[in-house]
């Protein structure tokens, strides 16, 4: 054998070597008769009580747990379980409108078992650490830390050398492609079973829909590619959900990675906004995820929340003040913001909302 042939050969080796592990992570995850089990079935229906036990459909479905739970266990296990229809309904979000599709209670309690027993320990070893949203032990506070970590970082080796690339796509969740997302189970769930159960409850509507708890594992695993194309570059990432921060050396380099990105994104079928898509030099501010960041000269980063946000909640204070709302949620609801605030440099408004509150 020759050099290539051994290099071939390796190759091989190694490809196989991680098509078996695929192979056995799915054996013991994405059987369904093992997950939709009654203990676990019954674990997973207190959980979807949490916090919702005053709606009356709650309160229906812990009278008749016990049968509930049979029911779909073998509904599941004998393909004969009918997906109920959803609770479509529009929230103003930061002024955005947002279509949301509220599933009743008992598909709840599926969705719950396939994101936590089935997509979670499937597609969690495959994710960058950098990826935050949607992750134990992770999230918001998570994606803000590591922000500033890389940021802290980049100026001990390079200074205030580097621009600072803010990518937005657009429309993520109704964009979604399924074809993307049936392909990616091809890749990682070796069980056609299984996979049809998953697509039954999650192909809905066009796209995925927003308050669907599998859909929010396919959102972080879909942009998976593009977050390992970023990290074998040697560059700084950080993606929350379709907002994703990452840094370069130089403007060109920038370019060539974002048309590289673009590319990868339409084999993906992933729509970039390209309005809210940014390369900005590392010594300017910066808005990512409603947070401006700023490395002044001194290596220090300021964390300042979006002027809107600040203004949004003084609105929302001064009404629950008019309408004489109870006391108590007033006090609440400015201490949550207070406990927001304290994530970066917000000393004066926080100084600000603790003397308004000894004023009312």
């Amino acid at each position: 054998m020759n050099s290539k042939e051994r290099k071939e050969a390796r190759y091989i080796r190694r490809k196989n070597k991680r098509l078996n592990i695929l192979k056995e992570r799915s054996n013991k995850y994405c059987n369904i008769n093992n997950v939709f089990c009654f203990h676990k079935v019954r674990y997973y229906a207190n959980k979807c009580c949490n916090g919702v036990s005053y709606k009356k459909s709650t309160q229906n479905f812990k009278l008749h747990m016990f049968t509930i739970v049979s029911t779909t266990c073998n509904n599941i296990k004998n393909d004969n379980y009918v997906v109920g229809k959803t609770y479509k309904f529009q929230i103003n979000e930061r002024g955005k409108i947002r279509n949301i599709d509220a599933p009743h209670i008992k598909d709840r309690l599926v969705h719950k078992i396939l994101s936590n027993e089935i997509l979670s320990p499937i597609y969690t070893p495959h994710m960058i650490y950098d990826n935050g949203a949607s992750i134990k032990n992770k999230g918001f506070i998570f994606a803000i830390k590591r922000v500033k970590s890389k940021l802290y970082h980049w100026y001990r080796k390079y200074g205030l050398n580097g621009y600072v690339v803010l990518i937005d796509f657009s429309k993520f969740f109704p964009n979604c492609s399924h074809q993307t997302i049936h392909d990616i189970h091809r890749k990682y769930i070796f069980n056609n079973y299984t996979i049809k159960v998953i697509e039954d409850f999650l192909f809905i509507c066009k796209g995925i829909a927003l308050g669907v708890e599998i859909a929010q594992k396919e959102a972080c695993i879909i942009p998976n590619d593009l977050d390992h194309f970023i990290e074998n570059q040697n560059v700084p990432v950080e993606r929350y959900m379709d907002d994703t921060f990452l840094i370069c050396e130089k403007y060109e380099s920038a370019q060539k990675l974002l048309s590289k990105y673009y590319q990868i994104c339409e084999k993906l079928r992933i729509k970039v906004n390209k309005n809210k898509t940014f390369i900005i030099s590392i010594n300017k501010y910066f808005k990512y995820c409603k947070w401006v960041y700023y490395l002044n000269s001194n290596g220090k980063i300021k964390c300042i929340p979006h002027k809107d946000t600040i203004y949004r909640q003084r609105k929302k204070l001064k009404k629950m003040i008019k309408k004489k709302i109870n006391s108590k949620e007033i006090i609440n609801t400015r201490k949550s913001f207070i406990a927001y605030l304290t994530l970066g440099n917000s000393f004066k408004y926080i100084d600000y909302l603790y003397k308004t509150e000894q004023n009312t």
